[in-house]
């Protein structure tokens, strides 16, 4: 934006004289045939006419190359990480497949062939000599908890350790149960499988207790959140990291984990739906596995965005679907309020709600600054219906949207 003493004239004097003299000097680091086969102008031109175009079309073809080199060089990124990870050396996994089928078999269900075929694609990378570096995307409900955890069976089956880091406690916990409920009862050689959860709220006697199997290997697998890429978490032998919720960890985090152990194999979990050539574009360091097959008796997902305008319509279709049985939770982005981010905090909405929405029914607070035998006891309730409507956090978001989802 211009300012006192600056001009619009004078701005544009300065921007065509710099134009003029420096487009001329620009490197074109795309050669004349790469040009001519996309219909590309050279970068001189697409510069020139960018900011000062002879006629609209000429500004749409300037914008197009300029556009195509953004992608052009965030591909090159993506690739040269993706080579530099492939050529360091990583440790192949002697995968007991029959400890992976005896797993199947313990199931109370049929994995689906979408389960099947990503699970033997992880397998198979497990086996290379080059640290696998993989993406597995699929819906909510779709079953990417099981392939994950017969992945972390068949690393620790081999002498090896495994890794879930979740970016929330409640998250992580959640995992913990489920995964701890899935391996109960194996054993590796004459000793039961060791699982250990580790978060911020973990106590301190108790962290240190679980750094040390950490470092000696008595832990196989070890389930938390940030808590471990802290200083004290030294594993003995890391074979697998996996990563759920992968956009809510930075590449800083995820980099660090991964330094935990000795170019382990990387595994990055997301429900966030991407068509796959975005994918390839953002995540073109990865392999990408899709399980786009709902297990049977899965109930379709359905979005619906709303207004703030419609949120008396959201608060009526909530009380429709209580009043028929059902239960609802509430996400809401923030603990306590913030001027830097503009939503609503779900201790302030879980108040205002009870007090002037739903003052008629039962509702629970749930956030992840709870202590564990409080968040524990509010989740137990819910599980036997005794909140008809939760409030629960996320992460913080620029959107200050309220979410709700009905069971």
């Amino acid at each position: 934006p211009l300012t006192k003493g600056i001009s619009a004239r004078w701005m544009r004097r300065i921007m065509k004289r710099t134009v003029d003299y420096w487009s001329k000097r620009l490197p074109d680091y795309l050669p004349d045939n790469l040009r001519e086969r996309a219909n590309l102008l050279d970068l001189e031109t697409a510069i020139v006419q960018i900011h000062f175009p002879d006629d609209w079309a000429s500004q749409k073809r300037a914008r197009q190359r300029l556009v195509f080199d953004e992608f052009f060089l965030i591909q090159m990124g993506v690739l040269r990480q993706r080579h530099l990870w492939r050529s360091q050396t990583g440790r192949a996994l002697d995968v007991n497949r029959e400890l992976v089928q005896e797993f199947i078999r313990s199931l109370p269900f049929t994995l689906t062939t979408a389960q099947q075929r990503v699970l033997d694609e992880i397998l198979a990378d497990l086996q290379q000599p080059q640290p696998m570096s993989r993406l597995l995307q699929g819906d909510v409900g779709s079953g990417k908890t099981v392939v994950a955890t017969a992945a972390m069976l068949a690393t620790v089956g081999s002498g090896m350790q495994a890794v879930l880091m979740a970016p929330t406690e409640i998250l992580a916990e959640q995992h913990f149960k489920t995964i701890s409920g899935l391996l109960e009862g194996f054993t590796l050689g004459n000793r039961p499988l060791q699982i250990r959860l580790l978060t911020g709220s973990t106590p301190a006697a108790e962290k240190q207790a679980i750094y040390e199997e950490i470092n000696n290997g008595t832990a196989n697998i070890v389930i938390g959140t940030h808590a471990l890429i802290q200083g004290g978490v030294e594993f003995q032998e890391l074979g697998l990291a996996i990563v759920d919720e992968q956009h809510r960890f930075g590449v800083a985090q995820r980099g660090t984990l991964r330094s935990k152990g000795h170019n382990p194999h990387v595994l990055v979990m997301s429900a966030t739906p991407i068509p796959r050539t975005l994918a390839l574009t953002i995540y073109g360091d990865l392999d990408i596995s899709v399980i786009d097959e709902l297990p049977p008796g899965r109930q379709e997902i359905k979005t619906r965005w709303m207004f703030p305008r419609e949120r008396e319509r959201a608060y009526a279709f909530l009380r429709s679907q209580i009043e028929e049985g059902r239960q609802a939770f509430i996400i809401c982005p923030l603990i306590e309020e913030s001027e830097k981010i503009e939503a609503r905090a779900a201790v302030k909405e879980y108040e205002r709600l009870q007090k002037n929405v739903f003052p008629d029914m039962r509702l629970g607070l749930l956030h992840g600054r709870m202590k564990a035998a409080d968040k524990e006891a509010i989740m137990q309730a819910f599980r036997r219906g005794e909140h008809l409507s939760l409030i629960h956090i996320s992460e913080p978001t620029r959107l200050g949207m309220i979410s709700y989802a009905v069971f």
